[in-house]
């Protein structure tokens, strides 16, 4: 019982550390691929340019909250340490939902669905890995 509850607490973790590493991915994403456009003069088509420093965004921001909170405690219960990035996720696609019924599809509006998916699949698969259940 006190692992199950240390992980759900542990999992709290999860909300700042995937801010930070979402706003950490997007700047490092767009530095990436004004550097391929400007700096080496790759031809590359404006949805990928678009919609690929969120998805570095969110791989970097799975990746990094899952690795911190491994290595903050050892012994996790794997469903428990979910419980929290799970909601926030949920929470954060119905944001990104209601912001396209309210401006519309397009591809800016849709690169935030795709952060948040790649955010929680990266997440899962580092902390599951990390997982000693």
């Amino acid at each position: 019982m006190k692992v199950k509850l240390i992980s759900f607490l542990i999992s709290l973790i999860f909300i700042p550390v995937a801010i930070l590493g979402q706003f950490l991915g997007l700047y490092l994403g767009k530095l990436l691929y004004f550097i391929y456009e400007k700096v080496m003069f790759l031809n590359i088509p404006s949805f990928i340019s678009d919609i690929a420093p969120a998805v570095i965004s969110g791989a970097i921001a799975g990746y990094i909250s899952a690795l911190v909170i491994s290595k903050i405690y050892k012994n996790f219960n794997f469903v428990f340490v979910l419980i929290i990035p799970i909601i926030v996720i949920i929470i954060s696609l119905l944001g990104s939902f209601l912001n396209i019924s309210n401006t519309g599809l397009s591809i800016q509006t849709i690169a935030p669905f795709f952060r948040e998916l790649i955010t929680i699949g990266v997440f899962i698969f580092v902390i599951k890995e990390k997982s000693i259940d």
